[in-house]
């Protein structure tokens, strides 16, 4: 894969010819649609569009994997042709941006009227891509670090019920399951900041119990408070756990976005 390129592999079934189908695709994700426009010179074509990199046909479905109300119109039997498709897209269209990243690689490509199946099955990106984002602060051996497990398995444990405790039911639970010796403790992902438990009353209640608990044992038990929420919210959230010594937040990524992580 050239450097300057991200390459994503699909699996498609379609009636369609799947090499037809694949220009679709690319042309879609990138710098066209489903005509030639005004605009769309050769030269913006060469500099900006996606480009077919191999397609590998499989062996053929019985029936369609999902319903398309198109194909249907159309009156299409099959065969439904399935294959592996790898599209390589230009970084230049992306830029350093994981939500322009995943549109690219996704976006309209699952309701294009020509497959009855689509699945993004794997992707490459080149090495100076990533090396646009930051790596992890921490990573493995620093989590070992905190929480004092030096090797062998992290012993952790979500906080149930998963909504409904207050502030200091929490904070008692957490306090049996550090007693209890697990490393790691987190929120739910349905439990971020409620009306019964807020984290400007749970952070401090549940970290009064962890510093505790590592005073008198030397153990410091590493708890995940949920953050998630809007991104200025997230930002105040993550400074109340660190004001408390808190080694550790979450967010559920698919209900706060990319450009919010």
């Amino acid at each position: 894969m050239a450097a300057e390129r991200i390459r994503a592999r699909y699996l498609i079934e379609t009636p369609v010819e799947p090499a037809a189908v694949a220009e679709v695709m690319a042309g879609e994700q990138s710098c066209g649609t489903f005509t030639r426009v005004e605009g769309e010179t050769d030269a913006l074509r060469e500099r900006a569009r996606a480009t077919v990199e191999a397609i590998t046909e499989l062996a053929p479905a019985e029936a369609p994997s999902l319903p398309n109300a198109l194909l249907e119109r159309q009156g299409a039997r099959g065969p439904w042709r399935r294959a592996h498709v790898d599209i390589s897209f230009p970084v230049a269209n992306i830029g350093a941006n994981l939500s322009t990243l995943a549109a690219t690689v996704s976006g309209n490509l699952y309701d294009l009227g020509e497959v009855t199946g689509l699945r993004l099955e794997s992707l490459q990106v080149p090495a100076a891509y990533r090396a646009q984002f930051e790596m992890p602060c921490v990573g493995i051996a620093g989590t070992r670090r905190a929480t004092g497990v030096a090797s062998g398995a992290l012993v952790g444990t979500i906080v149930k019920p998963n909504v409904g405790l207050s502030a200091a039911e929490t904070a008692a639970l957490v306090g049996r399951l550090c007693a209890a010796g697990v490393d790691f403790i987190k929120d739910d992902e349905v439990c971020a900041d409620p009306a019964h438990a807020p984290l400007a009353e749970r952070v401090p209640a549940v970290m009064a119990v962890v510093r505790a608990h590592q005073e008198r044992t030397g153990k410091h038990v590493m708890v995940a408070f949920n953050i998630t929420d809007e991104t200025d919210a997230m930002k105040r959230h993550a400074d109340l756990v660190e004001r408390e010594g808190g080694s550790c937040v979450m967010a559920s990524l698919n209900w706060c976005g990319l450009s919010g992580t």
